[in-house]
């Protein structure tokens, strides 16, 4: 790629649909980073500044240990770029299957200390998913990627057909261009919940209009009967109406202390 000014290429980490990651030295700060680029249009269409500056003020507002921190951000010939803190990798990669249980209850502690922090300063993340959580080189594991966070009921209702989000963990009114909550995050993080618990997604649909029929309409699966001391926790993170559903991510902590002892 032609150089970003003020950076050393080393390496490209990963590549997604819009987004190229490359480690790289920030010269004059002297320390290594991943430098996120995309084209600066690409921003404009999501509705965010061009510069990485949305995700950037959002990443410097929401400064916690298990959010993932932003060192600067820029624009260079029509791209992008943002520099954040090195992740040894995603928290995910290279699992398959369900995880220990008492591996999900650690995972599950970590990201709803990040969303309760989130959450208490008025932010929603709005994506939660497993590609944006990430594990740091002590083990640590944060939270990345808030280029579609906002503050709560910043945005009003979206136009028919727009979502902010991943469809496979997005809220049923997420689908329906409700207004943001943080309620909308509990949800996503009940889908990972279930999918870390069992192995799989709780909502298998294949096209859009699946996943979001049975986000909105498909009752919440039942787990198999050595996990079912989890059962309400997931009823409480996944319940269709978001007045029904545990608020936030503090509220996820304090359901999650209530677990029986020994099981988790």
């Amino acid at each position: 790629m032609n150089p970003i000014p003020g950076y050393h290429i080393e390496a490209e980490l990963g590549r997604g649909r819009f987004s190229t990651v490359y480690r790289a030295v920030q010269v004059q700060a002297h320390r290594k980073v991943a430098l996120k680029v995309v084209p600066s249009s690409h921003l404009v269409r999501m509705g965010q500044r061009a510069d990485f500056g949305s995700e950037f003020d959002a990443l410097a507002a929401l400064a916690h240990s298990r959010v993932i921190p932003a060192h600067d951000h820029g624009l260079h010939d029509g791209r992008a770029y943002l520099a954040l803190e090195v992740a040894a990798g995603p928290a995910f990669e290279g699992a398959s299957g369900a995880l220990d249980p008492s591996r999900v209850h650690a995972i599950l502690r970590d990201v709803a200390q990040a969303l309760a922090s989130i959450h208490a300063q008025g932010w929603v993340h709005r994506d939660l998913k497993p590609a944006n959580l990430l594990r740091c080189a002590d083990g640590a594991l944060v939270l990345g990627d808030l280029g579609s966070a906002c503050r709560q009921a910043e945005r009003g209702t979206l136009p028919a057909g727009v979502v902010i989000g991943t469809p496979k963990y997005a809220a049923p009114e997420q689908g329906q261009g409700a207004v943001a909550q943080p309620s909308a995050d509990v949800y996503s993080l009940g889908i990972l919940l279930h999918e870390l618990l069992t192995g799989r997604a709780p909502y298998p649909g294949e096209t859009l209009t699946e996943l979001f029929s049975q986000h909105q309409m498909a009752p919440v699966p039942r787990l198999p009967q050595a996990l079912a001391y989890w059962q309400p926790l997931l009823d409480a993170m996944l319940a269709k109406a978001p007045g029904d559903r545990l608020s936030d991510g503090l509220a996820v902590l304090h359901e999650l202390s209530r677990l029986p002892k020994g099981l988790s």
